[in-house]
């Protein structure tokens, strides 16, 4: 049975008279959230950095091995994040229009379809491990050799375990995001990230677990808040709960799912697949190239989190205004959040661009290496393409919350397949063997190009139903 939702948020979303002040409001713990994820990571590289192996060689393979990781991971990870987009277009617009059973039933179904893909993924890892293989063969095919695929192996076969509670936590924060609820899962991520931490040093520094210690204290993380996510998911008395005779899949319901669900997972998939293939061309330039690359996306990501943030709850923004019957609200609230993005990234980039080194040296633990220096170069070209990618953002917010998951799916395969990796690949045959520049040059000129194509897509969004009521 759908519970009652709280009314402030709702209202805030649907009628505050400053829709700046309610988006910063809503955006702030998203925020945290997110910058909470990509400290579970930076957890790794931090303390996994600073291991007692002997050689930097070997550290520079352990980090590659954690910068092969993480775009694998991610292209398996498109599945929750297609649920999730899927779950904030259609429990939204779904409340929005004043059908909250409908927005619980779904609710619950998009929970056991996350269930039912985590359990599949996890699978896929487990066959292609180091156990069954004898080598890790994700790692093997972007390169991986020596020290870099055997620590691949550790690290991949511990982390499959924990796709199933990945998968849970994201649908269930999508489901209270798409009624304007982001606090309690923040609360839940930072209890999360406190035992990361706390794990992660001691399973490391402590025990010298080496990589295999980095690897559990992240599973044991995302395990530890999911008793409260069951138990919000199921009893709450202020939001939208699920229901165990609700998630039961049929055929119409799945149909419908899909409709949303379908492009969002390709469009993450797609994206996934093409850092997948980037990741291996660098590797080909040696682990410290590699090393140096995984620390300038580190805070490239750090960076971003406020516009994901943003773009996140300008969508339930948009979607739950469109439920409503408020096309005009909906389109101020895009407007709203792609200004806001855009400055706010802005400043960003001008207080870390100066900082950059420090930063780097934090994370790797030394000035003095060679992906020290790379990183350097590598982060100033990343963090000017910044700002381009808040308009970027700005645009996938649009699309998830309109119901048109297709143009993020159409976005995305132009960014990568249709600019990026072909201008990659023209700069290889190009450039010298050793020159890892075409890398930069690609990432920028597609990062810019690829806004025309969102400003065109923009054009068809009549900001309408799109669910069935």
């Amino acid at each position: 049975m759908a519970r009652p939702i709280k009314k402030q948020n709702l209202e805030r979303i649907l009628h505050h008279p400053s829709l700046l002040k309610g988006i910063v409001f809503m955006a702030i713990p998203v925020f945290l959230n997110n910058f909470l994820k990509s400290l579970h990571d930076m957890v790794d590289a931090i303390f996994v950095a600073r291991m007692d192996v002997g050689s930097q060689a070997t550290l520079d393979a352990a980090l590659a091995a954690l910068n092969i990781h993480w775009p694998v991971f991610n292209l398996f990870m498109a599945l929750a994040a297609g649920l999730g987009i899927a779950t904030v277009a259609m429990v939204s617009q779904y409340v929005g229009a004043g059908r909250k059973d409908l927005a619980s039933s779904y609710a619950s179904k998009l929970i056991t379809l996350a269930i039912i893909f985590a359990v599949i993924v996890s699978g896929i890892f487990i066959i292609t491990s180091d156990q069954v293989l004898g080598f890790n063969l994700f790692a093997y095919l972007m390169g991986a050799r020596g020290e870099a695929l055997g620590f691949a192996g550790e690290y991949f076969r511990i982390r499959s375990y924990e796709f199933i509670l990945v998968f849970i936590f994201i649908v269930y924060q999508s489901v209270r995001q798409a009624t304007g609820e982001t606090l309690y899962p923040v609360l839940l991520n930072m209890g999360g990230i406190f035992v990361n931490i706390i794990l992660t040093w001691l399973f490391v520094d402590r025990f010298k677990m080496g990589i295999s210690g980095a690897a559990y204290a992240t599973l044991i993380a995302h395990a530890a808040p999911m008793p409260f996510i069951i138990y919000d998911l199921f009893k709450s008395k202020h939001h939208i709960r699920i229901s165990l005779s609700e998630m039961k899949i049929d055929k119409e319901t799945l149909a419908e799912m899909s409709r949303f669900a379908v492009p969002a997972s390709i469009g993450q998939a797609v994206s996934s697949l093409g850092f997948v293939i980037i990741q291996s061309i660098i590797l080909r330039y040696g682990d410290e190239v590699s090393a140096g690359f995984s620390v300038g996306n580190r805070i490239s990501s750090l960076l971003l989190n406020p516009v994901v943030a943003i773009s996140t709850i300008s969508a339930a923004f948009i979607g739950l205004n469109i439920g409503h019957a408020q096309p005009d609200r909906a389109r101020k609230a895009y407007e709203v959040s792609r200004n806001l993005s855009f400055g706010l990234m802005a400043v960003g980039v001008a207080i870390i661009i100066p900082l950059r080194f420090p930063i780097i040296e934090l994370i790797l633990g030394t000035n003095a290496s060679s992906s020290y220096q790379i990183a350097g170069v590598y982060t100033l070209w990343l963090l000017l393409t910044q700002p381009l990618m808040a308009l970027f953002q700005s645009y996938i917010g649009l699309f998830n919350g309109s119901g048109h998951s297709n143009y993020t799916l159409k976005m995305s395969l132009l960014r990568l397949w249709g600019l990026r990796i072909p201008m990659i690949f023209i700069a290889m045959l190009v450039l010298p063997p050793d020159d890892y520049r075409g890398i930069f040059y690609a990432m920028m000129i597609s990062n810019f190009i690829i806004l025309f194509y969102g400003h065109y897509l923009k054009k068809g969004i009549k900001y309408e139903l799109q669910v069935r009521l």
